[in-house]
């Protein structure tokens, strides 16, 4: 009877530590995986944010070109019209 109970914890030691296991490996194996997907997205997240910024000084640079382009043209406009045939 001694042996029978002995052997029956065994037993039923091994079917507990085996059943939760499939279970924790199983959640594991999930949270690794959810961890790699959080990375991801936080990487994805931050590649547009440097796009963002990128389109932001873009669009100054650009604009800043064509304010460049009309003061040129307002400086040659105003040297021509105040310098014209004062040399003479």
């Amino acid at each position: 009877a001694m042996e029978f109970l002995a052997v029956s914890a065994a037993m039923g030691a091994k079917e507990l530590f085996t059943y939760n296991r499939d279970n924790y490996k199983f959640d594991q194996d999930q949270s690794i995986e959810r961890e790699g997907f959080r990375l991801r997205m936080q990487v994805l997240r931050f590649q547009l944010f440097r796009e963002d910024v990128r389109d932001l000084v873009k669009l100054t640079v650009d604009r800043m070109d064509i304010y460049h382009l009309v003061g040129a043209l307002f400086l040659q406009f105003c040297v021509v019209l105040f310098c014209e045939g004062r040399g003479q």
